[in-house]
């Protein structure tokens, strides 16, 4: 047999077989229903994610103060007293 005429079989073969025998496609009825107010579950996500960035900030802000109240770091927001 002619490999130009047995590619398109085998390629043809494959395609097939990617789906099982009882393969139903998917249908609306299938999607979760939304329940309860969307304004209330915002609300709440919002109150989560503030809450995650005032931690982040404040530890931030925290890191640094202690890093340059030890010394690790200087700043250099304003110039040295001495050039040593």
């Amino acid at each position: 047999m002619n490999a130009t005429r047995l590619l398109p079989r085998v390629l043809n073969q494959t395609v097939r077989r990617y789906h099982d025998a009882h393969f139903k496609a998917p249908t609306m009825d299938e999607l979760p229903v939304p329940k309860g107010s969307w304004q209330a579950q915002y609300d709440a996500n919002q109150r989560r994610y503030n809450a995650v960035l005032a931690f982040g900030i404040a530890f931030t802000v925290g890191t640094l103060a202690v890093a340059k109240a030890s010394g690790l770091i200087y700043l250099n927001y304003s110039p040295p007293k001495s050039l040593d």
